[in-house]
């Protein structure tokens, strides 16, 4: 079955971006917002990575309670690539030094003789498959710069605060 097309950006995005489109937008589910729980069972790694986007994503008020499993899976998503990654290094430096044990050479580097084996192929194509899964997460959240680039940032109170007309400078410049 082939793609359907770009992901459709959700109605609030549409209504932020003053309708662009200009077709009549659609009602959605509207939940309300809030920061949700976290879950009791988060891993130790993950639950750092939480607390993380949590505070990060709070002040945009993007955030709704029904988001908690979608969150914690992106949580604990990330805290397996960060894992992973980490298992990738130590076998790279034992490579290393195996081969400065045996006084071999790695025509490649540690990387790439870990890549010609089964196993460090099949643990780099986990990282990717897993990488791709986060990024797709991230997007939903707007945790991306496509994504954010979505976002009006004043709309949300994020943006650059604006001059008023009774700043100093504005009355020069326009004045």
């Amino acid at each position: 079955m082939g793609a359907r097309g770009p992901i459709p950006t959700p109605t609030a995005l549409k209504a932020l971006d003053g309708n662009p489109g200009r077709r009549p937008l659609p009602k959605e589910l509207n939940f309300p917002a809030g920061t949700p729980a976290k879950p009791k069972k988060i891993s130790r790694q993950a639950s750092a990575i939480w607390d993380e986007m949590v505070t990060e994503m709070a002040p945009a008020k993007i955030l709704r309670t029904v988001d908690q499993r979608a969150l914690w899976q992106l949580s604990e998503d990330e805290a397996l690539i960060e894992e992973a990654y980490s298992g990738i290094w130590r076998a790279t430096q034992a490579l290393k030094a195996e081969a400065k044990a045996k006084g071999q050479t790695l025509p490649g580097g540690a990387l790439f003789a870990l890549l010609q084996m089964k196993a460090g192929r099949m643990a780099m194509n986990s990282i990717n498959h897993l990488a791709n899964r986060v990024i797709v997460q991230r997007r939903e959240f707007g945790l991306t710069p496509s994504a954010r680039a979505r976002f009006d940032a004043d709309n949300l109170g994020l943006g650059a605060p604006k001059l008023g007309a009774d700043d100093p400078l504005e009355l020069k410049l326009c004045g």
